[in-house]
């Protein structure tokens, strides 16, 4: 039983700055599936893969806001591996504006990750 005295270490939670970059760049691994079948797609696996790590990112945005643990790491993870897959565009031959899209999905990921390794401002009465 806790008593007054004690406190209860909640896990960190993910901020809004960081919980909105992700949510959009969720939207945007999700909206690649609009491109199957053009001549500037992905493999369709892949394709699939990266729509699904958006899917996973959006997914995991609310428990992550409510203190859990697995899902902050989950969410991270999920926009770590999308940042990674999307340095592919840089030496597939891509067209100007994909390399642009996949360059700001990778440095909007390290800003949000950055973001969340902020300490967070106390709050005031």
């Amino acid at each position: 039983m806790l008593t007054n005295s004690q406190t209860v270490d909640r896990p960190p939670s993910l901020p809004a700055a960081p919980a909105a970059i992700f949510a959009i760049l969720g939207l945007v691994d999700i909206g690649l599936l609009g491109v199957i079948g053009s001549s500037i797609a992905p493999p369709l696996p892949v394709s699939i893969f990266v729509a699904l790590l958006g899917l996973v990112t959006l997914l995991a945005l609310v428990p992550a806001r409510r203190h859990s643990r697995p899902a902050l790491i989950t969410a991270v993870a999920a926009r770590v591996v999308s940042a990674v897959l999307a340095l592919a565009a840089f030496f597939a031959d891509a067209p100007a504006w994909v390399m642009t899209v996949e360059g700001l999905v990778i440095v909007a990921t390290i800003v949000a990750i950055v973001l969340l390794r902020r300490p967070p401002r106390p709050q005031t009465a």
